[in-house]
């Protein structure tokens, strides 16, 4: 009987030595506080690097997009700029050009209106003196004939109460030679309107009236 409780005895303190003394610290420790391995924290620095570096990334590109905008922008709005400055410059030129060739004819402009004075006048020295080669003054009638032109023709003297108002329209050069100033006839009693153009020839250096055209 004592040697079969010796025995029992053995195998139960063999039992309890075997026998687990419970879960170890590192199993009873919650999985997300357990350190990562060297593998793990290496892939995760990885990780925050590309994180940072796409970041950093898209700032850039944000800030080229705003970049290239503002440099868009900018480019249309000199290229408006400039579009207008020679617009300016274009008006600007036609105009000095118009006023230019205007000084440049000023001497015959005001030769036309003293020619429709002088018709109004009789003053038959004064136009003899300022008719071409190729015109004829017809003192008997008052008419003026003018042969060296495409459609020889006459023209009677216009008077003032022909003519109402005149008014300086442009000049025309043809060429070196000869150049054509239009007016405009307003007559505001009778409302009728007309033009005349006075073609001008230089004939030993000087101007001399080679035609005088009415269009009512």
């Amino acid at each position: 009987m004592k040697k079969t409780f010796t025995i029992v005895f053995f195998v139960l303190l063999l039992a309890a030595c075997n026998s687990p003394q419970g879960s170890s610290s590192t199993e009873n420790n919650d999985p997300a506080e357990v350190e990562p391995t060297e593998e793990q924290q290496d892939e995760l620095v990885e990780n925050e690097d590309e994180t940072d570096s796409s970041d950093l990334d898209e700032s850039v590109s944000d800030e080229q997009n705003a970049s290239d905008e503002q440099n868009t922008q900018s480019t249309e709005e000199n290229k408006s700029q400039s579009s207008a400055s020679q617009n300016d410059q274009k008006s600007s030129d036609n105009k000095g050009k118009a006023e230019t060739q205007e000084d440049k004819h000023q001497e015959i402009i005001d030769l036309s209106y003293d020619i429709m004075k002088a018709q109004d006048k009789q003053d038959y020295d004064f136009l003899q003196s300022i008719l071409s080669s190729g015109t004829k003054l017809d003192k008997k009638n008052n008419k003026l004939k003018f042969e060296n032109v495409t459609y020889p023709h006459e023209q009677k003297f216009l008077t003032e109460k022909d003519i109402g108002e005149l008014e300086f329209r442009y000049t025309h050069e043809t060429d070196n030679d000869s150049v054509i100033v239009g007016f405009g006839a307003i007559n505001y009693e009778t409302e009728s309107s007309f033009t005349i153009d006075f073609e001008y020839i230089r004939e030993n250096g000087n101007w001399k009236m080679n035609d005088m055209d009415l269009n009512k």
